[in-house]
C-alpha cells in the first residue's frame, strides 16, 4: 500500500510541475499615440517564445525573438512564436500609422 501511495504522489507532483510550467504569460495594455494596444507575450510549454499584438486603430506587428509576424491591419491579430528551448524569450510589439 505504501508503494502505491508513493507512486501516486510522485505522479501527481510530476503532473503539477508539467502543467505549472506549461506557460508563463504576461498581458499588458500598451499605448501608441494615445490608443490602447493589447499585447500578450511570454513562453508556452516552457520552450517557445511568443508575442500577440492587436489594435483596432493602427497597423501593428509582433516579434518573438527573431520571428516577425509581418504587418497586420487594424483588428487582425499579429502572432509570432519561436522555439527557444531553455534560452531567453524576448518579445516586441510595433505599430505604425
Amino acid at each position: 500500500m505504501n508503494t502505491i501511495k508513493k507512486t501516486v504522489t510522485v505522479a501527481l507532483l510530476a503532473a503539477g510541475l508539467v502543467a505549472g510550467g506549461a506557460g508563463v504569460a504576461q498581458a499588458a495594455t500598451v499605448y501608441y499615440k494615445g490608443s490602447a494596444i493589447s499585447w500578450e507575450h511570454g513562453r508556452s510549454w516552457g520552450v517557445t517564445s511568443y508575442s500577440d499584438v492587436q489594435t483596432g486603430v493602427y497597423e501593428h506587428s509582433s516579434t518573438a525573438n527573431t520571428t516577425f509576424s509581418g504587418w497586420k491591419k487594424p483588428g487582425v491579430l499579429a502572432h509570432a512564436e519561436q522555439f527557444v528551448g531553455t534560452g531567453a524569450a524576448t518579445a516586441y510589439w510595433n505599430a505604425r500609422g
